[in-house]
């Protein structure tokens, strides 16, 4: 099993990259997300990777964060949710975006994947509620940040750990107060999880409450809703 790869990136394509190691091109199938963040051509790159052998044919799948690999693998033990449906949703979405999402059973944040209809997302949305709620939100972390430990284990909550569950709740609750003054939750949706990834770059989390982040969403809002 290939867990992971770190090599040269010698192509960029539409929805696939090659990362050559050792004299070795690998040809990887990315999510949007990963293509829009390379760098030149030449550069070195790590990623975390998936295998998957169909029919006669070796795909390899890969992605920037140990997070986007488990949730794809993850995603693909709902029905009707293989692996080209997976990585759409992951092109759409952030982890912390979809964590939320499935939480907070939205799934029209899901069903914006290219492929992904509402009876799909529902099914997400349902079937992996329980395993989510739990998980924390982490993204960010690449392959140095990670142990070999790490790495080698098959359990989500290693990582996805409750840390954050308050957080979490936060978010919910910002949301489902500005819903009530008349905002739509796909309008709210983006402008939160923006403030709130400015929050965790910023390493300010301790400050991301109800009563903090309302007045910053509001002025957001009237900048993005006409």
């Amino acid at each position: 099993m290939i867990a992971s790869l770190t090599g040269i990136l010698t192509s960029i394509g539409k929805s696939e990259i090659i990362l050559e190691v050792n004299g070795v091109g690998y040809l990887l199938n990315v999510s949007s997300k990963l293509l829009s963040s390379l760098g030149e051509i030449g550069s070195k790159l790590s990623v975390f990777t998936d295998l998957q052998i169909k029919d006669d044919k070796m795909l390899l799948y890969g992605f920037a964060t140990y997070a986007d690999q488990n949730f794809f693998r993850l995603l693909q033990t709902v029905q009707g949710v293989g692996p080209k449906a997976a990585l759409s949703i992951l092109s759409a979405l952030t982890v912390d975006e979809l964590i939320l999402a499935i939480s907070s059973g939205d799934k029209a944040m899901i069903s914006r994947a290219e492929g992904v209809g509402s009876k799909v997302a529902g099914r997400v949305t349902a079937e992996l509620v329980e395993k989510v709620t739990s998980m924390n939100l982490m993204t960010g972390n690449n392959l140095n940040q990670i142990s070999s430990k790490e790495v080698n284990s098959n359990n989500l909550e290693t990582h996805f750990l409750t840390k954050d569950k308050e957080h979490t709740e936060v978010v919910e609750d910002i949301i489902s107060a500005l819903i009530n003054l008349g905002y739509t939750r796909s309008e709210v949706f983006s402008v939160i999880m923006a403030i709130k990834k400015d929050f965790n770059q910023k390493k300010i989390n301790t400050d991301f409450t109800v009563n903090s982040i309302i007045p910053i969403a509001l002025k957001e809002l009237s900048k993005v809703v006409k």
